[in-house]
């Protein structure tokens, strides 16, 4: 089980289910129909299915409660692999398929190439863990990030990096994806002007295994940290291979890599490795928190994976924004996603002009004794 310490720390969820009504056997005419799009194979298919398990959950109590306006939710999930071909083919199935609403996402890369196709189809496009700040940059009114803009996680980690461990010489290295590139990029440029000098980023291929070249780089340079931007599965060979080299500086990685399978993978390697990631419901300690883990568990023999409960909460957001505009038509929704504003297991839920997510932030983690918990210092608020 993926847990940190936060003391007391508790988020209430409010959601008023008696606004939600009609039957779990309502006919096809009264049913909303919900896309869901992430990615169900390759090497991020684990996380795909804990972001789709998050979003079953949602809809089992939407629809226990009666529904939305009258009208049973129904998912209808397309697998986009993280893979930006591949998120282009769901996406344009989904809307053939008549979806209002599409609510998913985890990689970057794969979300940023669907953004036109559902706004031609004007439809809601709520990602619930795919975060690149590039995401909300192109002028979509129908995008809305449930997990915090890449920008606030930069923001973090430079300030991790050049006042909680004081690193004078720092290795950024990225996947190549977008949303990697993305929170590399804007760490460079928030740690610039700082004590904290940051070599040239290093470009590693989302397929590569060997990281010798790498770390090479980091000894000839004397980096004396590093920052991994990509995904879980390299995190775990790329600290694996550092360790084994002898080199024992600090490893973090940025959010997409905080997973269990980063820790099982990386063995004993992983402890003592850092993270940057939005505080998430399974990190939790308030009754709502437990409850939706026990109630995960429970349907699914498995502990809830750290973008469950964003799932969940961009579900209720749809949810809560149809309730909202007093219907179901996609740009009625829209409109009232930008005035959204409710209490969710990872915050509060509202959103900035641009779709970005507002109310939620950012803290580092610690892995120790196979367990992420939160690191002992964090940068000043």
């Amino acid at each position: 089980m993926v847990s940190v310490l936060l003391g007391s720390l508790s988020v209430p969820l409010t959601l008023a289910p008696a606004a939600f009504a009609s039957s779990r056997d309502a006919s096809s005419a009264s049913t909303y129909l919900v896309g869901a799009s992430e990615p169900m194979t390759g090497a991020e298919a684990q996380a795909g299915t804990e972001i789709y398990n998050g979003l079953v959950l949602a809809v089992d109590k939407l629809n226990a409660a009666g529904g939305v306006l009258g009208h049973k939710i129904k998912l209808v999930e397309q697998d986009d692999a993280c893979d930006p071909q591949t998120s282009v083919n769901a996406a344009n199935k989904l809307v053939s398929l008549g979806v209002q609403a599409m609510v998913g996402g985890y990689c970057s890369s794969a979300a940023q190439p669907a953004e036109p196709i559902y706004a031609r189809a004007g439809i809601p496009n709520i990602q619930v863990a795919a975060n690149s700040s590039t995401l909300t940059s192109s002028g979509y009114h129908n995008v809305f990030l449930i997990d915090p803009s890449g920008s606030l996680q930069a923001k973090e980690a430079a300030a991790f990096f050049s006042k909680v461990l004081r690193v004078k010489r720092l290795l950024i290295a990225d996947d190549q994806t977008t949303y990697a590139v993305n929170v590399a990029q804007l760490t460079k440029k928030d740690l610039a002007g700082t004590s904290t000098k940051v070599f040239p980023i290093e470009a590693i291929p989302n397929t590569e295994q060997d990281f010798s070249a790498v770390i090479n780089t980091l000894r000839s340079e004397k980096a004396q940290a590093v920052y991994w931007t990509g995904y879980f599965a390299q995190a775990a060979e790329f600290v694996r291979q550092l360790r084994s080299a002898g080199l024992t500086i600090p490893f973090a990685t940025a959010d997409g890599s905080v997973d269990p399978t980063f820790i099982k993978d990386a063995g004993k390697a992983a402890n003592g490795t850092y993270a940057t990631i939005a505080v998430l419901s399974s990190f939790l300690t308030g009754p709502a928190a437990k409850a939706f883990d026990a109630a995960y568990a429970k349907k699914f023999h498995a502990q809830p994976g750290p973008y469950s409960a964003y799932a969940y909460d961009g579900m209720f957001a749809l949810a809560n924004a149809a309730k909202a505009a007093r219907s179901l038509a996609p740009a009625k929704v829209i409109a009232a996603l930008r005035k959204l504003s409710f209490q969710g297991l990872t915050g509060p839920v509202h959103f900035a002009p641009d779709g970005s997510r507002l109310g939620a932030h950012f803290v580092v983690l610690q892995v120790r004794n196979a367990q992420y918990e939160l690191a002992p210092q964090q940068p000043a608020a």
